[in-house]
């Protein structure tokens, strides 16, 4: 039931994984020094000047869709609530992975490249992970609501 307040955080969650597919996760720059880091969910890339040097981080992205086709599934499985649980926790650990590889590519390879002093700045593709990973925790919660609520039925009659 696409009415059910889950299945909207649910409906939210792959909304803000395409955001995070699509829109820079991290940014850093210094006009002194004529560079400029962008972390995507498909690479990093640091531009110095007129050089451009690209690294890698399709594994970003390939979570993101991961969570994104996580969570379409457990829309449509609004009658398996116990399912529905075990994905909303895969879910978690995914968008947690997700986080995760973003904070690795941040401190590990971004922060370093020029003024370590400079932490850079969190783009809306952080903060669309950040909500999902809220909005999946919530969605969990009102989900195992909904299992108590039909089991205690169960028992009165």
């Amino acid at each position: 039931m696409i009415q059910r307040t889950q299945s909207l955080l649910l409906a939210l969650i792959v909304i803000a994984m395409g955001v995070v597919i699509s829109s820079p996760v991290w940014e850093k720059s210094s006009a002194a020094l004529n560079q400029k880091v962008v972390l995507t969910a498909k690479a990093l890339e640091h531009t110095q000047g007129a050089t451009t040097v690209s690294s890698s981080t399709i594994y970003i992205a390939i979570l993101a869709g991961l969570a994104a086709l996580i969570a379409a599934f457990s829309i449509s499985q609004y009658k398996k609530r116990v399912l529905q649980m075990s994905l909303g926790a895969l879910n978690s650990a995914v968008l947690a992975g997700v986080l995760g590889a973003s904070f690795f590519n941040i401190f590990k390879e971004g922060i370093p490249l020029f003024e370590p002093e400079n932490q850079g700045n969190y783009a809306l593709g952080f903060y669309a992970g950040v909500f999902a990973l809220l909005a999946n925790m919530i969605a969990n919660r009102l989900i195992r609501r909904d299992e108590m609520l039909v089991r205690s039925a169960d028992r009165m009659r």
